[in-house]
């Protein structure tokens, strides 16, 4: 399956910038780092998802990221938040709506297929 990620994490004026790599590098094994004034991004091919695939898993969160994942398919791509709180802290926390006190880690994957990569990254 041939996919391309994309997380993008605001840094906010309180926030240390290494704070906001580390929330990103507890849930992505990326592939490039770009650190920018005010915000960080990180991108890769599928292999990337890992980690956060395996999180999903490990907390058996899969069937409710499914249906956040499903909702997020627009063409072909697919549209997440994560909670960059929980994962500073190394968890797993999908958003459905911007409520994280720092904000979040917008994530687009892009893929021929959402609904292949849906089924792989929720474990069906």
């Amino acid at each position: 399956m041939n996919c391309e990620m994309e997380a993008r994490a605001t840094v906010n004026p309180t926030e240390d910038p290494e704070k906001v790599i580390q929330a990103l590098s507890n849930v992505f094994d990326y592939d490039d780092l770009v650190i920018g004034e005010d915000q960080v991004i990180v991108t890769g091919e599928i292999s990337c998802l890992h980690m956060l695939k395996e999180s999903l898993e490990a907390r058996k969160i899969r069937e409710t990221a499914r249906r956040i994942v499903i909702n997020g398919i627009e063409d072909n791509c697919i549209y997440f938040k994560l909670s960059k709180q929980a994962a500073f802290a190394g968890k797993v926390n999908l958003l459905t709506d911007e409520l994280s006190a720092l904000g979040e880690i917008d994530v687009v994957v892009k893929c021929e297929n959402p609904e292949k990569f849906t089924d792989w990254i929720c474990g069906y």
